[in-house]
């Protein structure tokens, strides 16, 4: 069970921080265009919310990590 819950806070941490660096170029593409039209601005805003999904992935291995690091 200890290396299960190495393995997830090691893919956590890093689903993590990769997701994290992606939600910041996103979240800069998307204010330094101005958003002229709708087209331009879905794919930085689709990026953002499929992101968000990864962080919230991120964080439920994080909470298993730490409920099998316990066991």
């Amino acid at each position: 069970m200890k290396l299960l819950a190495y393995l997830l806070l090691l893919l956590g941490f890093c689903m993590g921080l990769i997701a994290a660096f992606v939600i910041y170029a996103a979240w800069t593409d998307f204010t330094s265009r101005g958003c002229p039209g709708a087209a331009q601005c879905s794919d930085a805003v689709s990026v953002m919310v499929l992101t968000g999904c990864a962080l919230i992935a991120s964080a439920v291995m994080l909470f298993a990590a730490v409920v099998f690091a316990r066991r």
